[in-house]
C-alpha cells in the first residue's frame, strides 16, 4: 500500500443506509472490503469505493468501524489457544479491547460475532467469540440454552435426537 492510500477514506454503508467513513487502510482489515475494491497482488487499488454491508445494521456497523479504526493504531494481541486463563481479562490484556466488549448487551455481542464473520475480520471474530465463550464457562445446559436462545426440544424431538445421535447422549 502506498502513502496516498494510507490517507484515502472509504465509506461502509449499513443495511439501514447509514454511511460510516474511515481510512481505507483501517477498513482493509475486512476481507469484504478488499474483495469489493479489487486490490492487486501488492495490496494496491486505484481508488477505494464505498462498500455496502447490507447484512449489518447501523449500530453494529458503527461498533465494527470503531474496532477497525482502533485496530489500525494498536493491533489486538493474538488470542492464543489453548487459552491461558479462564477469564476474558486473563486472555485479553489490552484495556481498550476489554472495554470494547464490556457492557454491551447480548444481542449486540452476537451481532458483532455475525458481522465479524460476514466481513471476515478475524481479530474481531476472535475477540467476540472469546467473550461469548467466557460467558458460557461454568454455566449449566439450561443457562447456556437461555444465553444462546436455544429452544427446548419437545419430547418427540429429543427422542429422535437420542436415536439419531446416540454418541451425544451417552451417559
Amino acid at each position: 500500500m502506498n502513502a496516498d492510500e494510507c490517507m484515502e477514506t472509504i465509506r461502509l454503508i449499513s443495511r439501514g443506509g447509514d454511511a460510516f467513513e474511515l481510512p481505507y487502510a483501517a477498513a482493509r482489515l475486512a476481507q469484504v472490503v478488499r474483495d469489493a475494491n479489487d486490490e492487486n497482488d501488492d495490496g494496491e487499488i486505484d481508488s477505494p469505493e464505498d462498500v455496502e454491508i447490507l447484512k449489518v445494521e447501523s449500530p453494529c456497523l458503527e461498533k465494527v468501524v470503531d474496532f477497525l479504526k482502533y485496530y489500525q493504531t494498536e493491533q489486538l494481541t493474538e488470542i492464543k489457544t489453548p487459552l491461558e486463563d479462564n477469564t476474558f481479562e486473563g486472555n485479553v490484556k489490552q484495556e481498550w479491547y476489554q472495554n470494547f466488549v464490556k457492557g454491551i448487551d447480548q444481542p449486540m455481542l452476537f451481532d458483532l460475532v455475525t458481522a465479524a464473520n460476514f466481513m471476515a475480520i478475524q481479530p474481531l471474530l476472535d475477540l467476540t467469540c472469546l467473550k461469548v465463550s467466557c460467558q458460557l464457562m461454568g454455566k449449566s445446559a439450561d443457562e447456556i440454552r437461555t444465553i444462546l436462545n436455544i429452544p427446548r426440544l419437545t419430547p418427540e424431538e429429543e427422542a429422535t435426537a437420542r436415536r439419531e445421535h446416540r454418541w451425544i447422549f451417552d451417559d
